[in-house]
């Protein structure tokens, strides 16, 4: 038997509970990809607007640098595309709130206390993360591997791919903003103390490189934009795990 809230549980009835909370998930993106849909063409015109507007900076007027179709699918499954991306945005603070809902009951009252503002933290990180891919990330890589092209040869953007090119930084961003949280986490949990991460910073700007080398385009510039601020995130990590066993320590007196 498991505790949930005031009553106990029966295996079936938690799995049920987990059953229900994937599909409020579900639904909660399903709702929120259907509703972005309808500004999907928007956020179409603002990235081939943004884009025309780094080309031109990069390689001079004169150009056509406006995305291009070359498939006749390809408007539709890249308007789908956009419209899953803001879907998932729209519903993670509720998604996240539903597997919270969800794990909560199985803590002790000190956990919930502690953890609550790590989901919120978490929640926002996940923005901040998504804000920076698509404004400085996306931008500066799209100028610098630009900037590589022959002269002799066309700039020709192909639509759908470069929405899965903002996608994915957007995506990895959101995942990458997350490492204070996990680093707080391990740290709480007697996992990974502070003084470990302390010590083994070193260690971290090799593992960091390492990521960025295989989560970015191939060339320093990008692999640069992404370590220098996931070095700042350990380091902010590194405080939190720090604030977090001061927290447990005084806990574990009373």
């Amino acid at each position: 038997m498991e505790r949930y809230g005031d009553r106990h549980m029966s295996f079936l009835e938690h799995l049920e509970e987990l059953r229900w909370t994937v599909v409020w998930i579900v639904a909660a993106t399903l709702v929120g990809t259907a509703v972005a849909w309808y500004f999907s063409e928007d956020v179409l015109e603002l990235l081939s607007r943004d884009l025309s507007h780094v080309l031109t900076q990069v390689l001079g007027e004169g150009g056509a640098y406006d995305l291009h179709m070359f498939e006749v699918a390809e408007a539709f499954t890249t308007k789908l595309k956009i419209a899953l991306l803001l879907g998932f945005l729209a519903a993670l603070p509720l998604n996240v709130f539903k597997v919270w809902q969800f794990i909560s009951p199985g803590l002790f009252h000190r956990e919930r206390r502690t953890a609550g503002p790590l989901v919120a933290m978490s929640i926002a990180l996940f923005y901040c993360g998504a804000a920076f891919a698509y404004l400085v990330m996306v931008k500066l890589s799209v100028a610098f591997l630009f900037r590589l092209k022959p002269a002799s040869v066309i700039a020709t953007v192909r639509m759908g791919s470069y929405v899965s090119f903002v996608t994915k930084f957007i995506i990895t961003f959101g995942l990458v903003f997350q490492l204070p949280l996990v680093l707080a986490v391990l740290s709480w949990m007697g996992i990974v103390p502070s003084r470990v991460l302390k010590k083994g910073w070193r260690y971290a700007i090799v593992i960091v490189l390492v990521m960025a080398a295989v989560l970015t385009p191939p060339d320093i510039i990008s692999q640069l934009l992404m370590t220098v601020p996931v070095i700042g995130l350990y380091w902010i990590g590194y405080l939190l795990a720090r604030v977090f066993e001061r927290r447990r320590d005084a806990e574990s007196d009373t």
